[in-house]
């Protein structure tokens, strides 16, 4: 809920018109949590799932258990990845200058009532990523 929620309130100019609308946009969560689904079962441990308020909670172990399954050395600047001056030109480009931050996680319950829809539409998936 909190994603579908993050993807509603952004207006992405033309592009991804599903966000735009409740329905479509969990209909296109089902479709996203079908296909994790499946790669899941199809890579198996070569995949590694990671939930946010896992990393929220455990930054530094999350993230290490991350570069590992990538086969790659870790780095104390992992931890202060906000503090890159590269460019950044995605929707979240103010959101990945800050450290990690759990604000976000269940913000959506203070719209609960307007996005009944889309948590009537998502309810029918398992409960992969809700």
């Amino acid at each position: 809920m909190d994603s579908c929620y993050a993807m509603y309130k952004t207006l992405f100019s033309a592009a991804y018109p599903f966000t735009y609308n409740l329905s479509e946009l969990g209909l296109y969560y089902r479709a996203w949590d079908r296909l994790m689904n499946h790669w899941e079962a199809v890579a198996g441990a070569a995949l590694l799932v990671v939930r946010y308020e896992e990393l929220v909670d455990n930054t530094e172990s999350v993230s290490r258990r991350l570069i590992a399954h990538c086969g790659l050395e870790w780095e104390d600047s992992c931890l202060n990845f906000h503090a890159q001056q590269q460019p950044v030109s995605t929707a979240s480009a103010v959101q990945v200058r800050k450290p990690i931050y759990a604000t976000s996680i269940g913000k959506w319950r203070h719209y609960a009532r307007q996005l009944e829809e889309l948590r009537r539409e998502i309810s029918i998936a398992p409960p992969h990523s809700i």
